[in-house]
């Protein structure tokens, strides 16, 4: 999808992005002979209080309070499964999950739920197409009252797209982990990447924040694709329009040493992807290199012209912990002593904060006044207010990164899963970095020295 913010292009499908708390448990003193009788309330955690941490997409905590919490096998099979899935670990969650479904079904209408959509999920990261589908189906015809009317849209279009992929082989990778290739940017700042696809080289968006590799109608034809007999449809920005689109799989597709089979691609026309530059014309993009691609290759760095590509990355101060909303990256980060989780969007250009944002730091606008401000894609520009916040530190373990003139909007927008998000960082935050490095194997974050110093 394509986002206007006052001027400025976003590509991406947002995730779902939101504040965490920190949580400070104090533990009373006590007599040591009553110690053992008292102790524990203090740390007591209930099912409902892990539920609240889950609805709230408050993970990291939803990490610490599991291991203090006292539950009986199923519910701690349940959280134990929300949370490998959250942590990039599918085959881990579908084992908890799938073992456990059956008494959820009997127990708890919003665990069931919540665990029908999870398992969706990881059944398309595990090339399971169409079980993702069927699952799907069955938690919008059976807890549809679990769901905002704006969720219901999301899974409705990805139970249809998934439904076009139904016998498609499962992606797999082979080939060197380790190795580096040339990198450029394109006239929006986007990092491209080359690929060879048959006798094609083709460059494309390195785009973590895109759900699915999409590519244009163009495109396919150029690299002999066969598309989708049937269409499907999903949102375009925050416009909320429904834009058609099909399907393909690309049978091989090589990135340095690398080299990926039966790589999903959906398939929109060229407009979809053609950028009004004003003055300057029109950009067209050929093609977004999506989260599935970028997951499989492991350890992602993005040194100067060039990326560099490894099994996994080596922890470090600067480093901070990723976290996996179905398809899409969060990247958690602290603002003002405020642990909080963005959507990590290397397709965007800027960074954005949604009214979370406004929410929790209410005194940070007191002496600003909101302006208009358009968001958009296919289907025209949606205007709304927004703030400008004139600047905002995010702390990423030792590094800091300031953010500059970022929007702020100041009411919900009517899409899922945007009006869940905390905020979304793109090019502007990374940016400020000689080297950053995505590593999916280890889910952290690393920022190189900043490029200031």
């Amino acid at each position: 999808n394509i986002r206007v913010f006052d001027g400025e292009f976003m590509f991406s499908r947002c995730g779902q992005f939101l504040l965490l708390l920190t949580v400070i448990v104090t533990v009373a003193a006590c007599p040591l002979w009553t110690q053992s009788a008292t102790a524990a309330e203090p740390h007591s955690v209930s099912g409902s209080d892990l539920d609240r941490l889950v609805q709230g997409k408050r993970y990291p905590e939803l990490e610490q309070q599991l291991q203090l919490a006292h539950l009986n096998p199923i519910d701690l099979a349940y959280f134990t499964g929300i949370v490998a899935d959250r942590n990039n670990h599918p085959l881990d969650a579908i084992v908890d999950l799938e073992k456990v479904l059956p008494e959820l079904r009997k127990t708890s209408p919003t665990h069931t739920a919540v665990a029908l959509r999870t398992l969706a999920g990881d059944y398309f990261k595990t090339g399971r197409y169409g079980e993702a589908s069927d699952t799907y189906s069955d938690v919008l015809k059976h807890f549809a009252a679990e769901f905002s009317a704006a969720e219901m849209q999301e899974m409705t279009d990805n139970r249809n797209m998934f439904e076009l992929l139904r016998g498609a082989a499962p992606q797999t990778v082979s080939g060197e982990h380790e190795f580096r290739t040339p990198i450029r940017s394109n006239v929006l700042g986007n990092v491209e990447v080359p690929m060879q696809i048959g006798n094609a080289t083709e460059w494309w968006i390195l785009d973590t924040g895109a759900n699915e590799s999409s590519i244009t109608v163009s495109t396919a034809k150029r690299i002999g694709l066969t598309l989708s007999k049937g269409s499907a449809s999903g949102q375009s920005g925050a416009t909320g329009k429904e834009v058609p689109l099909r399907t393909a799989v690309i049978p091989k597709l090589a990135i340095g040493g690398i080299v990926v089979r039966n790589v999903i691609v959906v398939v929109s026309e060229d407009k979809a992807f053609s950028v009004n530059l004003g003055k300057h014309g029109h950009y067209q993009i050929q093609g977004i290199l999506g989260y599935p691609v970028l997951a499989a290759m492991g350890s992602l760095t993005i040194l100067g012209n060039e990326l560099q590509v490894q099994p996994e990355s080596q922890p470090s101060p600067r480093s901070s912990r990723l976290y996996l909303e179905e398809l899409t990256p969060l990247l958690e980060a602290t603002v003002d002593g405020h642990d909080l989780l963005f959507g990590l969007d290397t397709g965007s250009d800027a960074a954005s904060f949604t009214a979370k944002y406004l929410q929790e730091f209410p005194r940070q606008f007191a002496s600003l006044k909101p302006k208009k401000w358009g968001v958009g894609g296919i289907g025209g520009i949606r205007w709304m207010h927004a703030y400008t916040l004139p600047e905002a530190d995010l702390h990423l373990g030792t590094a800091t990164a300031r953010l500059k003139n970022v929007p702020v909007i100041t009411e919900d927008v009517g899409v899922d899963p945007l009006d869940g998000v905390f905020g979304n960082l793109g090019q502007s935050l990374l940016h400020q970095f000689r080297s950053y490095t995505i590593d999916f194997s280890q889910m952290r974050f690393t920022a190189g020295e900043n490029a200031t110093n």
